[in-house]
This record gives C-alpha cells, sequence and structure tokens, in this order.
C-alpha cells in the first residue's frame, strides 16, 4: 500500500511531469492542472488501560508481524478518529472502552506496507471484562504493568507511561 507511482493524469490521461507545486516536488499535469499530492493516511492508536496495566496485542499479520503493540487501524472513512480508535480495539482485543483523552498526534513511516502515517493516540479506559483476539489480525491480548512492557514500546512511552500513572 506504499505510494502509487502516477505516471498519467487519472483526469485526463495525458503523461505527468515533475516539479515545483506548492513549495515541494510534485507530479502535475500540464493540460488540467492536477497536482499529485502525496497525504499520509489517518491512523489511530488506543493506548487501552484498566486498574493501572496496560491492554496490548501481538500482531499476527504484517506490519510488525509477532510484536506486541497498542490495538491500531485506519480510520474509515464516515467515522471520527474516536469512532475508529473504540471500533479497532473492540476488533482486535474483543473489549470496549471509553476515551479519556487524546494523548498525541504524530508522524510515523512504515517502510514495511503502508508508507507515510498520521498516527492520532488516545488515551482509553476499557470498561468491560476479559480480552479476546478476536481477529485474524491478532495472535493473543494481555495486559502488562508499565515494568512489563516490551523495551521497544516501554521507551517510546515513558512520557506518556509518566503522565497516565501506568504501575510499574
Amino acid at each position: 500500500m506504499l505510494p502509487i507511482d502516477y505516471r498519467y493524469c487519472p483526469e485526463c490521461s495525458t503523461p505527468l511531469s515533475e516539479g515545483m507545486v506548492d513549495g515541494r516536488l510534485r507530479k502535475y499535469c500540464t493540460q488540467c492542472h492536477f497536482v499529485r499530492y502525496e497525504n499520509p493516511l489517518p491512523v489511530v492508536v488506543a493506548l487501552a488501560q484498566k486498574d493501572g496495566r496496560f491492554l496490548l496485542i501481538r500482531r499476527a499479520i504484517p506490519p510488525k508481524k509477532g510484536y506486541w503493540g497498542f490495538p491500531s487501524g485506519f480510520v474509515e472513512s464516515g467515522e471520527t478518529p474516536e469512532e475508529a480508535c473504540l471500533r479497532e480495539l473492540e476488533e482486535e482485543a474483543g473489549v470496549s472502552g471509553e476515551i479519556q483523552r487524546l494523548l498525541r498526534v504524530g508522524r510515523l513511516e512504515d517502510t514495511e506496507l503502508y508508507g507515510d502515517m498520521l498516527v492520532v493516540t488516545y488515551l482509553v479506559r476499557v470498561t468491560s471484562d476479559t480480552p479476546v483476539a478476536e481477529s485474524d489480525e491478532v495472535d493473543e491480548v494481555r495486559y502488562y504493568s508499565a515494568s512489563e512492557l516490551p523495551s521497544y514500546l516501554a521507551r517510546s512511552l515513558r512520557d506518556v507511561i509518566e503522565e497516565v500513572g501506568g504501575t510499574s
């Protein structure tokens, strides 16, 4: 799903040129003036907690197959980022939740599959009981205390963990 290398204008089929448009190197059409803007994919992350522990999923598919992470996914057309966050939490971990607040918005480049992404992370309080890996995208779901988090998550989330008060 990395960005498509457009060669022809999708409006009039003229071969695209490349040059500076709006201060960036972009492909554009000299005939109809179409500009190929490369926009990031919108992604949400549910930093979900219950009783001071973080809910993680182990990915069953790329990207990052086999790694532990927070429930996450793409914002679909017609839904808000908050709705997408809670949907992904339910789809990937089998639990419902309540968004507490927005934690951060940032950029992530996935060179494995998706390319440039705009990542919106919410702090979510889990409101239902036992998590279950119900999706073919997830191998396992479980809670971790802050001290048990995989090092790659603990390092990148040190400031967030301290802020939200995850237990050690």
